[in-house]
């Protein structure tokens, strides 16, 4: 039997027996699915809490063949018709004026998927720092599910919120790139991430200067993206290595093509913003932590883009199950405890809107 998502009642798997749900154990279910809980875990904590457990469970069945106090259908959508309330107003409408981006790929492990996946797209950002204080630290902005990593993918993503970013920073995405220049346009200047760049170049230089600390090269590199005088000191010590009969062949035809910009970023440089895609790489692991094993579980587009959007409050601070069981009461009161709509995301059976 279909799990109603209301907060008045739940209709149980045993029959027409009804159960009555409070707004505080949706508002903890969905914190917890937030901070990384599975649906299972957090839907049998909801119903021991409320003291709900549906007749047939396990109390019921010493061996049951399914426990039907771990059913994750229920917090599934709880999910998809509560999280628009919980996030209403929550997540930035706008760009702020300095973007950190990155992406990653989910492969599904097991089950007839196997090897598919999808990619997550992120998204950090501060604004400008005032006058005589210290650089804010980035906070996450935005997260979304894609079955892909090309250009439309990237513009329906920088599409979503209103205004351009003064800067953005990413790695060498071709296709990113291209998306920027079509949503913003001229407007942003777009910076390659400074560590990418640093262990691209290492990639093209021999593995015995690396090695050798008091190398000029080896020396050069740690601050060779901050100034142009630092830039310069780098491609001095490679052009007097490459001079001396050491072959650095790679690294030179990498200069050829990265170094022009590489100048042109360094020279305006601002010390006070994110000179790399770090932080953002951070949240993106911190959100395969949480899902990587069951990424399998999650092929449903919309229902994920809303499970994301709760992770995107839980990892800036702002998530808290008893305000946003206040917020659910405050918000449906009118509408008697129930949405509109229940699973209004489902995918046509056999499909997967998600996996690419």
């Amino acid at each position: 039997m279909e799990c109603s998502t209301g907060l008045e009642r739940w209709e149980g798997q045993a029959g027409a027996r009804e159960y009555r749900f409070a707004a505080r154990e949706v508002g903890e279910a969905l914190a917890a699915v937030a901070a990384g809980a599975s649906y299972r875990a957090a839907a049998e904590a909801a119903r021991r809490r409320a003291d709900r457990v549906p007749l047939g469970g396990a109390e019921q069945r010493p061996e049951p063949r399914r426990d039907p106090a771990r059913d994750g259908q229920l917090v599934a959508n709880w999910i998809d018709v509560f999280s628009e309330v919980v996030c209403a107003g929550e997540l930035p409408e706008r760009w702020p004026a300095v973007l950190l981006i990155d992406s990653k790929n989910f492969r599904i492990t097991s089950g007839e998927h196997l090897g598919r996946g999808f990619h997550v797209l992120a998204a950090m950002g501060t604004e400008p720092t005032e006058p005589g204080k210290r650089a804010p630290r980035p906070t996450l902005w935005r997260l979304e599910p894609s079955p892909r990593k090309d250009q439309a993918a990237w513009e329906a993503f920088f599409g979503a919120l209103e205004g351009s970013p003064q800067v953005i920073v990413s790695d060498a995405d071709n296709a990113l790139a291209c998306a920027i220049g079509s949503v913003f346009g001229d407007t942003p200047e777009h910076r390659l991430c400074e560590w990418h760049l640093g262990r691209k170049l290492r990639e093209h230089l021999p593995e015995e200067i690396l090695e050798d600390r008091a190398h000029p090269i080896t020396r050069a590199l740690p601050d060779a993206f901050h100034t142009p005088q630092s830039w310069k000191a780098l491609l001095g010590a490679i052009d007097h290595e490459h001079s001396c009969g050491q072959s650095l062949t790679l690294a030179l035809r990498w200069l050829e093509r990265y170094g022009p910009r590489i100048a042109a970023q360094v020279a305006t440089r601002n010390p006070k913003n994110p000179g790399s895609t770090g932080p953002v790489e951070a949240a993106l692991r911190e959100v395969d932590r949480r899902i990587a094993d069951r990424a399998g579980s999650f092929t449903n587009r919309a229902r994920m883009a809303k499970l994301l959007a709760l992770m995107s409050l839980q990892l800036a601070g702002r998530a808290d199950g008893r305000q946003w069981a206040d917020r659910l009461r405050e918000r449906l009161y009118l509408l008697g405890g129930r949405p509109a709509n229940q699973r209004p995301h489902d995918d046509p059976k056999g499909a997967y809107s998600l996996i690419s």
